[in-house]
């Protein structure tokens, strides 16, 4: 530990890039998770890359994309089971007697299941649900919220497929009647699988679900620094009803907000929500951390749009093209040239010759030649395509890069088709648009006055009744002065006859 601590301290910086580039990606902050934490599961991933420094990881990040997926997956510790701590289960089962004590015969319970990882948890409290229904002979009515951040995790959540092994806390009888055998391994049955709704969510920054009965949230706390800790505890306070019950992992605790709280089985963490405990959402709160990652989003947003527009203009404007070398290799192509290329069967060459439509393959080796040789750009124009109507010109021209001293052949296809929307022509006249634009500007001119009228009317308004606040305030103080003096006089008077008693 004291070596994780110490790792963090010098490399501060490199984590906290590393961090962002998972925001960047992945949309999750990890900025609320424990540092200790964090860097662990980047040192699992540097030992098994044989990256002895941080640097080398961020370079290996920037070359890799993938990586920021992989680190991502790992963050997340994802240690569960079907009724793991088995005791705990049972007295969760004895909780259910107090939750319907309060409950109409027909109304349903409600449930969140939060950071549900893979699921099991999630089973193993409907099971327990179903198990007491049955008991008692009361409908089977019950709404679960599972819910995590990770995609991977609930996407195995939702299909409730698991290995024997992953099946270890479901005894014989519950294996049976709950599961289906699905070759090697067993899946929840679906009655019990349409109990639950798997959803993605943030229990730290996402708005809480409303009117529960009970929230199970084991073994995620933990790795939340205590501030945030404390900030989920207060939305569960909201969330849950009076009397709701929460549900914790044995190595969790209620910290400053156990006050909000009441202990039901201390040793198996089961709580009740306290009536003083919060009744209005939590606020939420934005970190430095927040604030830059907002703005560097924003950036990269604009970037994204950017990068969107040029692509729709290449589309519109720029011709349909590739590259290629002076071995008529192909480089690089630009827009969709499967009209005129076609990835050969078998084996693999990136030769335009043999990747060219055969009705234009003459052509095309001609004027492929014919650029080489002697280095000019030229153009075809009225090129007929089999079984097409429409006709293309071929642009040609060289490229030299003169670093490398290497020629490179550009080939556009322009297409002759009617372009697919025409654009209205408009003529421009000095004089009607400049007065359009004098009477556009008189008009919010006109607006902008009235607006401020109506502001100067609502000051005069607010600065009557200060006048008449401090009046009243004024009359208050004399008040007050006044009786002062009473007590004053009173006082002394008191003093008096204490005097007077004495002797």
């Amino acid at each position: 530990m004291d070596n994780v601590i110490c790792d963090l301290e010098e490399q501060k910086e490199d984590v906290e890039e590393i961090i962002y580039k998972i925001y960047e990606r992945k949309g999750t902050n990890f900025e609320d998770y424990k540092k200790s934490t964090i860097v662990r599961r980047i040192k699992k991933r540097m030992k098994m890359l044989e990256l002895n420094y941080m640097y080398e990881y961020i370079d290996y990040i920037n070359r890799f994309d993938d990586e920021i997926d992989t680190l991502h997956n790992e963050i997340f510790i994802g240690v569960t089971g079907f009724f793991r701590d088995f005791e705990a289960f049972n007295s969760l089962y004895d909780t259910l007697d107090q939750i319907y004590q309060n409950k109409e015969l027909d109304e349903s319970i409600r449930v969140w299941s939060a950071g549900c990882s893979t699921g099991e948890e999630a089973y193993s409290i409907a099971i327990l649900i179903l198990e007491y229904l049955e008991e008692k002979n009361l409908p089977i009515n019950a709404k679960i919220f599972a819910t995590d951040i990770n995609d991977i995790a609930l996407s195995k959540a939702q299909n409730g497929i698991y290995t024997q092994d992953q099946l270890i806390g479901v005894n014989k009888i519950r294996l049976k009647k709950y599961f289906d055998k699905k070759g090697q391994n067993y899946q929840v049955k679906k009655h019990i699988r349409n109990l639950i709704i798997f959803a993605k969510h943030n229990i730290i920054s996402e708005a809480p679900f409303s009117k529960l009965d009970l929230i199970s949230c084991r073994n995620v706390l933990i790795y939340l620094e205590n501030m945030v800790q404390q900030k989920v505890f207060a939305a569960f306070g909201f969330s849950l009803k009076e009397n709701g019950y929460l549900f914790l992992g044995t190595s969790e605790s209620l910290g400053e907000m156990s006050k909000y709280f009441e202990a039901v089985n201390f040793k198996q963490k089961i709580f009740k929500r306290a009536s003083i405990a919060e009744t209005s959402p939590p606020h939420t709160y934005l970190s430095h951390f927040d604030h830059a990652m907002s703005h560097k989003l924003a950036e990269k947003s604009v970037d994204r749009a950017i990068g969107k527009i040029i692509e729709a203009l290449q589309q519109e404007y720029i011709p349909k093209g590739v590259i290629i070398n002076e071995s008529y290799e192909l480089i690089h192509s630009f827009g969709d040239v499967n009209d005129f290329i076609k990835i050969p069967t078998n084996r693999i060459s990136l030769n335009i010759l043999k990747m060219i439509r055969k009705d234009l393959a003459v052509l095309i080796g001609a004027a492929v030649t014919n650029l080489f040789v002697s280095g000019k750009s030229f153009r075809y124009e009225n090129i007929t395509q089999s079984n097409q109507d429409d006709k293309i010109n071929l642009l040609v021209s060289v490229y030299v890069d003169e670093l490398s001293n290497t020629r490179y052949g550009i080939l556009l296809f322009e297409e002759t088709k009617k372009v697919k929307h025409i654009l209205e022509t408009k003529k421009f006249k000095v004089e009607d648009n400049a007065s359009d634009t004098i009477n556009y500007l008189e008009e919010e001119l006109r607006l902008t006055k009235e607006n401020m009228q109506t502001l100067i009317e609502e000051l005069r308004a607010s600065n009557e009744e200060l006048q008449s606040m401090n009046e009243e305030l004024v009359l208050s103080n004399e008040e007050l002065q006044h009786v002062n003096e009473e007590l004053q006089s009173a006082t002394e008077e008191l003093c008096v006859v204490e005097r007077n008693n004495k002797f």
